[in-house]
């Protein structure tokens, strides 16, 4: 038998004729056997998956007998396994078991694992896509201010409330309690009408405006964080000059106003409530649960109670950047106050608390101070007109 001719131009009907002409030279029966099914394989079983996978463990088999028909048998081998590859698309899922007289071919086998890491990738890119989209997503408030105005900036919009003008008393009153020494004397403070931010300044926001987003991104709806009072100023600069308007930080008493609920005041210790819970998310029910807990860290805008305005998160979230230099109270009425205007360098006021900072410090009459390039995790900004 002529390997090189035969068997490459026609390697099936080579095999049968080499059979045959062998048949009569064996006396072993089992042999003689199983060439006999080889011979009986016709063309429709062989485009019969579980059939062609037959014939080729018989063929595997004769071929470890180790007898003179060692030839024959792998140019069988040969020609069923080609077989098995033109056939791969039509052949049903095989039971691993009934292959165990071949070897898998090794482009397939390729080809089988690169599918395989190929799936769990896009698995695994898509859940991260999903997981990042359902953070951007993950909460859209209600607005339920009686006036506000929705601006656009680079396709995302914020809304501002407009805050009547009136008089209060600014600072620790005998409703507030826990007063701290910086929020006496009370002091006597009329506004004129003015904006203030519905929500903390969003990440979203802060993207749109500046094109970068804190290092340790938390969602579009989450509040911007780790700035500076320095930051916010370029961010003031940046916004107006894309929308044509005049926004600032709040002066510190347009912030307290706005957060005990403007001339619409029911005189809340918290911005909304005399209960915390209800208006804030501060240590108790966000710091205190755990790195594990889901409510561990700041939170999406606008998921606990808005106060008597419509704001939310004035109490907790997030402390907020004032525009005022921090000074000490001195118990003298003021009219529309901006605070001492001292050097670059000077403290500058934070209020509202955080969602690492226990219930006194969310207090409306609570203040603190920190230096223009002071940063961190839980400290944002809020727009004012």
């Amino acid at each position: 038998m002529t390997q090189n001719q035969n068997t490459n131009n026609h390697p099936i009907s080579s095999i049968k004729q080499s059979i045959l002409e062998l048949l009569d030279e064996t006396n072993d029966q089992s042999t003689l056997t199983r060439c006999l099914d080889l011979l009986q394989a016709s063309q429709k079983r062989r485009e019969e998956g579980d059939e062609i996978v037959k014939d080729m463990a018989i063929a595997s088999q004769l071929r470890n007998t180790g007898s003179d028909k060692q030839q024959l048998l792998n140019y069988t081998l040969s020609a069923q396994q080609q077989i098995v590859e033109e056939k791969e698309d039509k052949t049903e899922t095989i039971n691993i078991s009934s292959k165990s007289g071949y070897a898998i071919p090794y482009r397939r086998l390729t080809i089988g694992v690169l599918t395989l890491i190929g799936i769990f990738v896009i698995i695994l890119l898509g859940s991260k896509f999903l997981h990042w989209e359902n953070r951007n997503d993950e909460f859209k408030y209600v607005t339920v201010a009686s006036k506000y105005e929705t601006i656009e900036v680079n396709g995302y919009h914020f809304n501002m409330v407009a805050i009547e003008g009136g008089t209060f008393t600014m600072g620790a009153t005998t409703s507030d309690g826990d007063e701290d020494s910086d929020e006496r004397p009370t002091q006597k403070v009329t506004l004129s009408n003015y904006t203030i931010g519905e929500t903390e300044v969003t990440q979203g926001l802060w993207k749109a405006v500046m094109g970068y987003l804190p290092a340790s991104f938390d969602g579009d709806n989450h509040p911007m964080k780790e700035i500076s009072w320095d930051d916010c100023q370029q961010f003031i600069t940046k916004l107006n000059q894309l929308t044509k308007r005049h926004f600032h930080l709040p002066s510190e008493a347009q912030w307290e106003f706005a957060a005990r609920g403007g001339n619409l005041s029911k005189n809340y210790k918290y911005a909304g409530s005399n209960h915390i819970e209800e208006v804030a998310w501060y240590s108790a029910n966000a710091w205190d649960k755990g790195k594990e807990s889901p409510d561990f860290g700041n939170h999406a805008v606008g998921t606990r109670k808005p106060n008597e305005l419509g704001l939310y998160d004035m109490s907790g979230n997030v402390w907020e950047w004032c525009q005022d230099s921090y000074a000490h109270y001195d118990g003298t009425p003021q009219k529309d106050p901006v605070g001492p205007m001292n050097s670059k360098n000077s403290f500058r006021v934070n209020r509202g608390g955080s969602w690492d900072y226990i219930a006194e410090s969310a207090r409306c009459c609570n203040r603190r101070n920190r230096t223009p390039d002071f940063r961190n995790f839980n400290l944002g900004m809020r727009l004012a007109e």
